[in-house]
């Protein structure tokens, strides 16, 4: 059953307290939670709910109360043909009573590890992930904040969408662009430097620095220095990347 939540007052958790660890079972991918949320004082008696989402699918599962964490018994991620791209919540609510699901903790954006991997606290900047897209090869969604944009490829590409999604072809020509709908999309919203240091945009924009690109970056009301600043921005990634380079050698390669 999937529960609707009252978000007034909710406290942030943060991503360290939690480690999802995702592991496949005869060809059905499940996963397990690992929490840490005794330092953020919630009532003993607060429920515990996690949910896996990408795109517009989503599965919620309980997970007992904060003095009693109990796992979901089915944790099998069945709405999802693969876990690519899959990022999980935690929220915790009240418990019955007058304000039964009054959200009063939340973690988003969870990215996870396979069984088995080394663990790596990174978030991932952006993961492809399958989608029916009929005759278009990708697209970039931006989704309701705080969730980060997802990148989807078609699954019906030939070998396969990951292996569309790996090629030199697709990096060197979609990479670019779509760095630029990304830093259009972020200087055209109400971002600044004070920006929350966990949000998708600031990612982006740290990355952008990163790149060499000249800072501060300009405001959203100034559009031709905005266009400008992002041209030069997404060649600083071309020419780190030498996308031409690749390209021109795998295509010599092939010839």
């Amino acid at each position: 059953m999937k529960r609707t939540f009252n978000y007034t007052g909710r406290r942030r958790i943060e991503r360290d307290s939690v480690l999802i660890t995702v592991h496949e079972d005869n060809g059905r991918w499940g996963f397990y939670a690992g929490l840490r949320l005794a330092d953020y004082r919630f009532p003993h008696n607060a429920e515990i709910w996690l949910e896996a989402h990408r795109q517009n699918l989503w599965m919620q599962f309980p997970w007992g109360t904060i003095s009693n964490i109990v796992p979901c018994p089915n944790r099998f991620l069945d709405d999802f043909d693969v876990p690519d791209g899959l990022l999980f919540r935690v929220r915790v609510v009240q418990p019955q009573g007058t304000e039964h699901h009054k959200l009063l903790g939340e973690a988003d954006g969870i990215p996870f590890i396979k069984l088995g991997e080394a663990l790596d606290k990174r978030r991932p900047l952006l993961v492809p992930c399958p989608d029916n897209l009929g005759e278009l090869l990708w697209k970039l969604n931006f989704k309701t904040d705080p969730d980060p944009p997802e990148l989807s490829i078609n699954k019906d590409a030939l070998p396969t969408w990951k292996d569309l999604a790996r090629s030199p072809y697709f990096i060197s020509l979609v990479y670019p662009e779509v760095l630029r709908q990304l830093l259009t999309k972020i200087l055209d919203s109400d971002w600044t430097e004070e920006d929350e240091d966990d949000s998708w945009r600031a990612d982006w924009m740290n990355f952008a620095k990163s790149l060499g690109a000249s800072w501060p970056p300009p405001k959203k009301d100034d559009d031709e220095q905005v266009e400008t600043w992002v041209d030069e921005t997404v060649a600083l990634f071309a020419q780190k990347h030498k996308f031409k380079s690749t390209l021109d050698k795998v295509i010599g390669d092939n010839s």
